[in-house]
């Protein structure tokens, strides 16, 4: 089969259960490998014993948390109207939009990186550094974000765009081989045994992974040129239209606000756990990559399932749409509750894996055990926003974040902090979760109805 026959037999006619777990399984996979080499950073740090370094790491967090505001601006409306096009079998129209993407990405990292270099002190003050952590930070923020925003953004937004059109793997491949890369290098150069780095060691792996990244996905364009809808070439941009723009950027903007917004509840929660010292700032930092490992898997399945709902939603198969989101509910909601069992059993043992500290691990214990309560309801939650973002209902999404961190959030930690003091920060979440749940089947169930059966 030829580029569109086989990508019209994955979109239309593969039984959905098999199409829904080809395009997700891929993601899920390259997500959890994403989270290890995320994680690896805290372990490997963490093979220090010393609380500052890798205080360090968690401090940069919302920096690079910020990312994903230019992963999701570019990275979530490009893909959506890719596939969108592709269901009304508009192929020209998609080449103009992943050329737009790409070259979006490409000026957006330049731009990201040259205000945090100028405005970095500011910035340390910002997230909550102090004497103790300042060298530490500033050496880890120096190669993940000074120099490391344009690898970092180009690499998410190209596998979005790859993604788009049904190849999962690639993408997953793709974003793997940087994540295995750092893995490798994270103790050759944060170890004294090797280059004694420390934090600073981690952020270059991370720099050196991404490139690597990139450089994939740059040589698949070219490796499958003539059978890829995905285009980087600059001519494209000639032809692009104000409509494409708004439908690119209507769904684009509200994802990157709600990443945006992102970085603000997590800067909150490291301003709030800062004074309790390195220890506590260490262990929620810890407690957070392990919430990233089911968090991913739920937006695995989310991220997974968008190209066949865009392209079922375009196309007018709206019976084989709500297939495909009733069968990834199904799936991901029994996984986080099985993941949920296994968090409240092995909190502490996950937490020593980390940093053998009693001090670190009793902290850490009750925070995780706090945040895998709303593993279940935090799958429902962002499944709702996967949707709303393609379908292009980007207002919904931005509704969505809205509540998710100003409504909810964002005042929870406030008051929780003041009623229980850094033991009631993980609380604000769980509460957020369980609220948004509620929303997002209502929601569900009126898109439902509206659309009704084709």
């Amino acid at each position: 089969m030829n580029k569109t026959q086989d990508k019209e037999y994955l979109f239309e006619r593969m039984p959905v259960p098999g199409a829904v777990m080809q395009l997700s399984l891929p993601i899920v996979i390259s997500s959890l490998v994403t989270i290890l080499y995320n994680l690896a950073d805290t372990f490997f740090v963490g093979m220090l014993n010393n609380p500052v370094e890798n205080a360090a790491v968690t401090l940069v967090y919302p920096v690079t948390l910020a990312f994903n505001a230019v992963n999701n601006l570019f990275g979530v409306g490009v893909s959506s109207a890719m596939s969108r096009n592709l269901g009304c079998k508009e192929y020209n129209q998609v080449r103009i939009c992943s050329a737009f993407g790409f070259y979006g990405a490409l000026a957006s990292g330049l731009l990201f990186s040259l205000p945090c270099t100028v405005f970095r002190t500011p910035l340390l003050a910002l997230l909550g550094t102090d004497a103790q952590t300042l060298d530490a930070t500033m050496g880890y923020m120096k190669w993940t974000v000074l120099c490391g925003a344009l690898p970092a953004i180009l690499n998410v937004v190209q596998s979005y765009m790859v993604r788009s059109e049904g190849s999962t793997l690639h993408a997953s491949i793709g974003t793997m081989s940087g994540c295995l890369l750092n893995i490798v290098l994270d103790p050759i150069f944060i170890l004294p045994w090797g280059l004694n780095m420390g934090a600073a060691g981690a952020g270059l792996a991370t720099f050196l992974s991404n490139c690597v990244a990139c450089l994939y996905f740059v040589v698949l364009a070219r490796f499958k040129k003539g059978n890829t809808f995905v285009c980087m070439d600059p001519r494209m941009l000639r032809k692009l239209t104000g409509k494409q723009v708004r439908n690119i950027l209507g769904v684009g903007i509200p994802a990157s606000i709600q990443n945006l917004l992102n970085v603000l509840g997590s800067t909150l929660l490291n301003n709030f756990t800062a004074p309790f010292g390195a220890a506590a700032i260490a262990a929620m930092g810890i407690s957070q990559k392990l919430y990233m490992i089911p968090m991913q898997v739920a937006l695995g399945f989310s991220q997974g399932i968008m190209p066949l709902v865009s392209y079922t939603y375009a196309s007018g198969n709206r019976k084989r749409m709500k297939a495909a989101i009733v069968f990834a509910l199904r799936i991901i909601v029994a996984s986080m509750l099985a993941i949920t069992v296994v968090y409240c059993l092995g909190a502490p043992a996950m937490i020593r894996a980390f940093m053998d500290s009693t001090e670190i691990v009793d902290y850490g214990t009750r925070f995780l055990r706090v945040m895998s309560l709303g593993f279940v309801f935090l799958c429902t939650d962002f499944l709702t926003v996967g949707v709303f973002q393609a379908l292009g209902m980007g207002r919904n999404a931005l509704l969505f974040a809205i509540c998710r961190k100003l409504v909810l959030e964002i005042p929870l930690l406030v008051l929780l902090n003041r009623l229980y003091p850094l033991y009631g920060l993980p609380f604000a979440q769980l509460i957020t979760e369980v609220i948004l749940c509620c929303m997002g089947v209502l929601m569900l169930r009126r898109i439902f109805r509206a659309e009704g059966p084709r």
